[in-house]
């Protein structure tokens, strides 16, 4: 069993030095019945104003003085809230409590009382809120055009004031014709639990039309940019043949790739050349390196030898010498003094110094031999070097003068034909763009020749579903001992009720009255009962009596349908058996017998001052002043 949605507990009429005016309601059937001018239609009247009605409660007498309204509701699930609006003002304070436990400095939440789907501070996205919708969406017009989902949707299928009880109207159209898709939208929302966010939307046709006229201008005008282009690439390649064209670039593309590798293989001796060049080079460094330590010890060998013989010839020097000490002992040279103090013999040391000239001479021999050849190595290198570097400039030369002027000349030509073929390439795009432009333009025309565009609207409310509402109109209907009732269905074009072979509309008032009661009570017995979004309750003003006496007891017009006793007392007792889920309100002339007033919440206005309760509002206003509870 769905319990969401929510059920009016109070709703409570204050103002300075007034005596509040109020009725307590309960879950199931409550019945406010009573002669007319008791105030039934302005409760009706407030409730409609607290669920962001836009029109004030009409003034009556009695109401002057009053200026706050105070709705209690109730969740089925639990929780209290009470709303509150002074008459005249577009904002609503929501309270989260009863109406009596309002102190002054509780916080509430302030609210528009109109819609609005960009701001979700207003008491419709609070209300539905309380029944568990959230963001849908509702299709506006045939161009399918979306408006959101509000409580005033909800309203008009829950509420039937004493006009729309008896209108020939479908109770879920208003009659207003810019108003249908919308309000046929909500009611296959509310019986579907689908919106119509999922649906196409066509353009505004004042709009779409200047759009599809800005286009037409627009392609247009390539069209003509498009054959003025056309014309000048035609006069660049009048000269060419497009597929000796071809031919010619595919020949200049074998030579360039010829070219190339002529210049690739050359490159790579060249490469080669260098790296034998490269390698003789650093050969050469390195003997001319050899050459210069070898002369180095060239050098040294013959310093050694000068040596050598210097200490050889000694002697011979040495005797000429006068005064003179021994180079070894340091002794004075002279006839008397002619040992000294040696550790050998000079005859010894001339041997050593010839024996080691001797040697020196063998090892410099083979330097000199040495140093020749690598002399002749070095001059043989630096020859190879010389051809390497000739070959090298020679490569050079055939790549500069020869492959490459080729491959430029090539390239130039081959740039120029590349450019022809891109302008043929262009045009060949060109009239493809030019056709498909002029496909576009025509559609384009045709579109603009064809009247506004309409969506057809499909009807997501399947025959099941209309066949099972319309069983709980028919359970009503038997519970209400409505005559000769053999069949009840549903029109899947009009949404039209057909009762037993005859459409709602054809009925008089007062069995029209009865049918809409039903079909709106329908309404909320079906979603109830398969789980859907509704807040669960109705609110009916007279669904039993076509026309209000004017005096009490004076009988009804003539030109009231007759409705029997019975039928209406049924209609009493057979909503007094609803389930504890929801909540009825009916506002009536009519009276319930006394055995089923004890299984509703009754309230009878007698409009006799001192029986009972005379109406809504105290009648003994005048001379009280009291002070209201609720700020």
């Amino acid at each position: 069993m769905n319990t969401e949605g929510f059920f009016i507990s109070e709703i409570r009429l204050a103002g300075k030095n007034k005596r509040n005016a109020s009725i307590v309601l309960k879950k199931g059937l409550n019945v406010i019945s009573g002669a007319s001018d008791t105030g039934k239609t302005y409760i009706f009247q407030l409730i409609n104003y607290m669920f962001g009605g836009k029109d004030e409660p009409k003034e009556i007498d009695e109401s002057i003085g009053y200026s706050t309204i105070f709705l209690e509701l109730e969740k089925y699930e639990g929780g209290s809230y009470t709303l509150k609006r002074e008459i005249g003002e577009s904002s609503i304070l929501v309270y989260e409590s009863k109406i009596d436990d309002i102190s002054f400095l509780q916080n509430y939440v302030k609210l528009k009382a109109k819609h609005d789907k960009d701001d979700k501070d207003n008491i419709s996205t609070f209300l539905l809120s309380l029944t568990g919708i959230k963001d849908m969406l509702l299709r506006k017009n045939a161009r399918g055009t979306k408006v959101s989902f509000s409580f005033r949707n909800l309203v008009a299928l829950m509420m039937l004031n004493e006009e729309k009880i008896i209108s020939e109207e479908v109770p879920i159209f208003s009659g207003i014709p810019s108003n249908k898709t919308t309000e046929q939208s909500a009611f296959k929302t509310i019986l579907t639990g689908v919106d119509d966010s999922h649906g196409e939307e066509i353009e505004d046709p004042k709009i779409y039309r200047t759009r599809l006229e800005g286009k037409l201008e627009f392609v247009s005008s390539l069209l003509q940019k498009l054959k003025l282009e056309l014309k000048e690439k035609g006069a660049q390649i009048q000269d060419y043949d497009a597929n000796e064209l071809a031919i010619e670039i595919e020949k200049l593309m074998s030579t360039l790739s010829n070219n190339s590798k002529e210049i690739n293989l050359r490159m790579g001796q060249k490469k080669e050349i260098w790296i034998q060049e490269q390698e003789i080079k650093s050969r050469i460094l390195m003997l001319e390196e050899l050459l210069e330590r070898f002369r180095l010890l060239e050098k040294s060998y013959l310093s050694d030898l000068d040596r050598l013989q210097f200490l050889i010839e000694g002697d011979h020097y040495i005797s000429q010498l006068f005064d003179s000490n021994c180079p070894v002992c340091n002794n004075p040279f002279n006839s008397k003094t002619t040992e000294h103090n040696h550790d050998f013999y000079l005859e010894d040391l001339q041997i050593a110094c010839s024996e080691e000239s001797n040697k020196i001479n063998a090892q410099l021999i083979d330097l000199r031999e040495t140093l020749t050849n690598l002399q002749n190595e070095n001059k043989e290198n630096n020859e190879k070097v010389k051809l390497l570097s000739q070959q090298i400039k020679e490569i050079e030369v055939i790549i500069q003068l020869e492959l490459k002027p080729v491959a430029v000349l090539t390239k130039e030509r081959m740039d120029t034909l590349l450019n022809i073929k891109k302008i043929f390439q262009e045009i060949e795009l060109n009239e493809r763009r030019i056709a498909e432009y002029q496909t576009s333009q025509l559609d384009i025309m045709k579109e603009l020749s064809k009247k506004n565009q309409k969506m057809k609207f499909v009807n997501e409310i399947t025959t099941e579903i209309y066949d099972d509402f319309a069983t709980e109109v028919k359970e009503l209907l038997d519970g209400w001992n409505y005559p000769d009732l053999t069949s009840v269905s549903i029109d899947y074009d009009d949404q039209e009720l057909i009762v037993s072979g005859k459409k709602r509309k054809n009925h008089g008032k007062g069995y029209r009255a009865i049918l809409n009661a039903a079909f709106v009570i329908a309404i909320m017995k079906y979603t109830r009962s398969v789980g859907l979004k509704h807040p669960g309750m109705i609110i009916l003003d007279s669904p039993l009596t076509t026309y209000k006496e004017r005096l009490l007891n004076q009988p009804v017009s003539s030109y009231e349908e007759d409705i029997s006793l019975d039928m209406k007392q049924a209609f009493f007792k057979n909503l007094s058996e609803l389930r504890n889920d929801v909540q009825v309100i009916i506002f009536e002339n009519i009276d319930p017998i006394k055995e089923v007033q004890d299984n509703m919440n009754y309230i009878h206005f007698s409009k006799v001052i001192g029986v009972g309760r005379y109406g809504f509002i105290p009648v003994d206003n005048v001379s009280e002043s009291v002070s209201n509870k609720p700020i």
